[in-house]
């Protein structure tokens, strides 16, 4: 029982450090998308935040978190 226990908690400290990765990878992806498209529309952009809240958002830091709302403000003030 307590091996179970133990190779459990691994495996459930890996998925969540895969889950992390994966996020930094979306985001970063996100970033430099942005950067190469600097006429990207506002819709395409909040659609991405959207999608990068939701399925991310236990990982993403308070500063992507607050660049995250300044790019919504900026949509919002167009």
């Amino acid at each position: 029982m307590l091996l179970s226990s133990c190779v459990k908690q691994v495996k459930d400290a890996f998925d969540e450090t895969t889950e992390a990765l994966t996020c930094a990878n979306r985001v970063q992806e996100f970033e430099d998308t942005n950067e190469a498209n600097p006429d990207r529309s506002c819709t395409a952009i909040i659609a991405d935040l959207d999608d990068l809240e939701r399925t991310c958002r236990d990982y993403l830091s308070e500063s992507t978190r607050q660049s995250f709302a300044d790019l919504r403000t900026a949509c919002s003030s167009n």
